[in-house]
């Protein structure tokens, strides 16, 4: 499996997370990176021949999307726009983030750039990019004497 590589930041997102629920302050879960800033949950992983990622992109048109693909690295940009603006009345809470958005995720597997294909269906976006044939796992059973 190539697209495993350790990121620290991954580290101090989970200590953020886990803070948060202890103190109850969903603003410091996991979709907020930085003061304001909105940084969407992904899903990847590999099968024998894709690369498959999938991220939650709540309240994002399609229109508001760019997703690109190069040998190593796949980037996906986008915005979520405000749905309406809170002008009076008190406001108890506010956990929904707004704004731009990049997520760059790096790629180890060998991939076939120009053929990948994305879909956007109730929110959450879908990347499939074909492995290279050199790239895919091949398991041979081997006798043990």
């Amino acid at each position: 499996m190539g697209i495993t590589r350790w990121d620290p930041f991954d580290d101090l997102v989970a200590l953020r997370d886990a803070f948060g629920r202890v103190l109850g302050d969903t603003s410091l879960r996991t979709g907020f990176s930085g003061i304001g800033r909105w940084r969407p949950s992904v899903d990847m992983y590999e099968t024998n021949d894709n690369v498959v990622v999938r991220a939650d992109l709540p309240g994002v048109d399609r229109d508001d999307l760019e997703v690109t693909v190069t040998d190593n690295t796949l980037t996906i940009k986008g915005q979520s726009r405000h749905e309406h603006e809170i002008e009076s009345g008190n406001v108890f809470r506010r956990e929904r983030a707004y704004g731009q958005f990049t997520r760059t995720l790096p790629i180890d597997a060998g991939i076939r750039a120009d053929e990948a294909k994305a879909s956007f269906n109730q929110g959450v976006l879908e990347i499939v990019i074909p492995k290279t044939e050199e790239s895919r796992v091949r398991t041979r059973r081997i006798d043990i004497n």
